[in-house]
């Protein structure tokens, strides 16, 4: 299915789209199911490749609570 199968969706304004867009996203039955974007893996990827260069760049779990706490006050 694309969006030229979806009646009058050219009329829809952004908003619409983006309402529409939530909908669909929020429908999915089993989304653990769904393959890891590859966005994500590269992402994983390369974070993991920082990390093996210098391991001292990881943060204990105290740390990383630490800061939790901070950015959510």
């Amino acid at each position: 299915m694309s969006v030229t199968d979806i009646p009058n969706f050219e009329q829809l304004t952004d908003l619409e789209r983006l309402e529409l867009a939530e909908e669909l996203i929020a429908s999915i039955r089993n989304p653990e199911a769904l393959p890891v974007p590859l966005a994500h893996r590269l992402e994983l990827e390369r974070r993991w490749a920082e990390y093996e260069r210098d391991p001292t760049i990881g943060l204990s779990d105290e740390q990383f609570w630490n800061r939790v706490k901070v950015l959510k006050e």
